[in-house]
Parts: structure tokens; sequence; C-alpha cells
């Protein structure tokens, strides 16, 4: 009889335990979670690609490149400010400011450091940068589309960013 017993307490206790595993599925991060992990590699982007192009538009047989790209700049910054501008930011941000990000923030700056003439130093350091934001938003392989894709393309046509 205390063998049943056991039995039947072992039994009950696995269904317990299986019952409160089913209930714990992970959730999806916050919004604000996501930005906490992706803005301090988009700040290091973000500054990495400004000072890229002041020495672009420093020298004048690039100067034009460096306009484009701050034309570029310049489009890119509020998108990536409305996530990650800091203790300002956060209680607006937002799933559909994450989306914008998304699909349009980190497409375009891998498209620009894509385009840029960035030693292979610089442009590694910029696409794991990015790679960590994309990570982070839970998107995978946009980053190293963008960039290919301003490799092979023209150098005319690299100065507009597919978003």
């Amino acid at each position: 009889m205390k063998l049943k017993t056991l039995i039947v307490a072992t039994i009950a206790t696995c269904f317990t335990v299986l019952a409160g595993c089913a209930g714990n599925a992970p959730k999806p991060p916050t919004p604000q979670q996501i930005a906490a992990v992706a803005c301090p590699s988009l700040d290091l982007v973000h500054a990495q690609l400004v000072a890229f192009n002041g020495t672009l538009q420093a020298d004048p047989a690039t100067a034009a490149a460096g306009k484009q790209a701050q034309a570029q700049l310049d489009a890119i910054h509020p998108i990536v400010t409305a996530v990650c501008n800091g203790a300002a930011a956060a209680p607006a941000v937002d799933v559909s400011s994450i989306q914008a990000l998304i699909s349009t923030g980190l497409p375009a700056l891998a498209h620009l450091a894509g385009s840029l003439p960035l030693t292979p130093a610089q442009q590694a350091q910029v696409q794991a940068a990015l790679v960590v934001a994309e990570t982070a938003a839970g998107v995978v392989g946009v980053v190293e589309q963008q960039i290919k894709a301003a490799q092979a393309a023209p150098a005319g046509a690299a100065s507009t960013a597919k978003p």
C-alpha cells in the first residue's frame, strides 16, 4: 500500500511540475528592453559614421560622397533617436518605434556603412555593432543583406539607402 501511495504521489508531483512549466512560457522582450540592448551599439555606429563622414567632407575628392552620406545620416537620425534618446525616449519607446527601427533604420545604416569606403576593420566594427542591434530587435540578416547590396551596387546607386 505504501508503494502505491508513493507511486500516486510521484505521478501527481510530475503533473504539477509539468503544469507549472507550461504556464511559464518565455515572454517577448519589451520595447524598452530591446532599446536598452540595441542603443549602445547604434550610438557607437552613429558616432563612427559621423566621424568618418567628417573626414569624407573635409577632403575635396570625397566631399560629394560625404554630402550624400550626411543626407542619409540626417534621414536616419529621427528614427534612431525615437528609440535611443536615453531617458527622454524610454517612456515613449513602443512597438511602432522599434518596428520603424527594424524596417527603416537598421537597413539604412547598414546600406550607408556598405556604401562608404571604410577600411575592413572599420567595416567589421560597424557591422558587428549593427548585428548586436538587429539581434536585440529580433531580426537576423538585415544588416548583412544591406551591406552586401550596397557593396555590389554601382557607385552612383550607393547614394540611396534601401529600406
